[in-house]
């Protein structure tokens, strides 16, 4: 139950009749503890990029370490800041607090009651309400009956004599609170890879109410991979049907990114493609190969490069359009400058050829030049710049060619890419240079 039920009068044990007569707004929802474990994972995963040591406080809480990250943050309510302003974009509820033990930590923020500065730690640890910890049942009946409400007052007993009623439990977790004995936790180890199962309340056979489930995974996977500085190139979608196989859906985005806005336009036009053979139940999104995500450079003006937006755009145009709609032009391994290129996939990486120096302007056909004074003439003399770059190939597939290509220049400065033909010295203009 959240803190407006809890005013309400709504207690833990309670039968439904009773806790929704006294609030008649009341909302129920199913637990699912798998989910919940789930998230709280994906959470403590986020928060490494505050410290390197995070520890999990099931079923609800997250300890960090940062005593060492104050110095990058330069001090502590900055970095609470951040924390806050984190949390609050993936529209989270929480409540935070610190202290210099994980334990008392743990319970400030589970009460909600933590001291106004770091330094009225005790005074406020002695204020917590013994009903509100989270103790076992027959603890808090017990110290109900001895009318003790408050921590600061079971701290006041004699130790020998809670031993005898609580056992040496009770004693070694006030001592843990205190830092008057140690408290190790087991730091949390990030998983290599990205899965969640999502079910659903009830089968969907609405392509467009899938994307805001989708939109919830896809959230909960940024928040995964931006505490570990990581992005992902490729994630595979399974839509589980009632007794039909599962759907699957590869998304790619031509490069590593955790863009959740980016990840999700590309998921919607995927999931706009497809025709459901079944209600769906559940939905599994599953990440298994993680990449490092460095920063962007920026340019004099400070913004990034839009080379990250112009991969996405691809990616979804592919989505879209489908996988063999959107190609791009490349090298192809031929020393025949008209056959020296190809259509190729999106992001294929071109062949590395030993070329000289070739013009970015090719024409569609070679136009033959007159020859003056024994120079080759386009509206003026033209030069040779350096020795013979010589060709000759293509004699197994019936287009022999044998020629000599040059750099040339006229004397108005303008830059030419010419070639003699072997067979009848005959000179050509075959491109120009900018």
């Amino acid at each position: 139950m959240n803190e407006a039920a809890e005013r309400l009068g709504v207690q833990i044990g309670q039968r439904r009749s009773t806790a929704q007569a006294l609030a008649a707004g009341l909302r129920l929802a199913r637990r699912q503890p798998t989910q919940e474990a789930a998230l709280l994972g994906s959470l403590a995963a986020w928060a490494m990029q505050f410290t390197p040591t995070v520890c999990l406080d099931p079923p609800a809480g997250l300890l960090l370490e940062v005593e060492g990250s104050l110095a990058y943050f330069k001090g502590l309510p900055r970095l609470c800041r951040l924390v806050d302003e984190g949390l609050a974009e993936m529209q989270l509820s929480v409540r935070r607090a610190q202290a210099p033990t994980p334990l008392a930590a743990s319970w400030f923020a589970l009460t909600g009651l933590r001291p106004n500065t770091p330094a009225q730690w005790q005074p406020a640890l002695q204020r917590l309400p013994l009903q509100r910890l989270p103790w076992p049942q027959e603890w808090r009946e017990a110290m109900r009956t001895l009318g003790l409400r408050r921590l600061g007052e079971l701290l006041a007993l004699p130790r020998a004599g809670l031993g005898r009623r609580f056992g040496p439990q009770l004693s070694q977790l006030l001592d843990r609170a205190q830092g008057l004995q140690a408290d190790p936790r087991t730091p949390f180890v990030p998983p290599d890879h990205f899965e969640r199962s999502l079910e659903l309340a009830w089968p969907c056979e609405q392509v467009e109410a899938l994307g805001f489930v989708l939109k919830r995974l896809l959230g909960e996977l940024a928040v995964f991979l931006l505490g570990r500085g990581l992005g992902v190139q490729q994630l595979e979608l399974e839509l589980a049907h009632e007794g039909q196989p599962a759907s699957t859906l590869l998304l790619g985005f031509g490069r590593p990114t955790r863009s959740a806005e980016g990840m999700l336009a590309i998921g919607r036009e995927r999931l706009a493609r497809l025709a459901l053979p079944a209600p769906v139940e559940a939905i599994r999104l599953k990440a298994d190969i993680l990449h490092r995500l460095d920063g962007e450079a920026l340019d004099l003006f400070g913004h990034a490069s839009s080379q990250a937006d112009f991969s996405l755009l691809l990616a979804r145009l592919s989505a879209r359009l489908g996988q063999d709609a959107v190609r791009q032009l490349g090298c192809a391994p031929e020393h025949r400058p008209e056959k020296a290129w190809q259509v190729t996939p999106p992001g294929a990486k071109p062949p590395t050829l030993a070329f000289a120096e070739r013009p970015s302007w090719l024409l569609a056909e070679p136009l033959p030049l007159a020859v003056r004074d024994d120079r080759p003439w386009y509206g003026e003399p033209l030069t040779l710049l350096d020795r013979a770059d010589r060709i000759e190939t293509g004699w197994w597939d019936g287009s022999s060619t044998a020629r000599d290509y040059y750099r040339a220049e006229g004397p108005s400065g303008r830059r030419y890419w010419l070639f003699q033909q072997r067979s009848d010295f005959a000179w050509y203009l075959h491109g120009l240079y900018a």
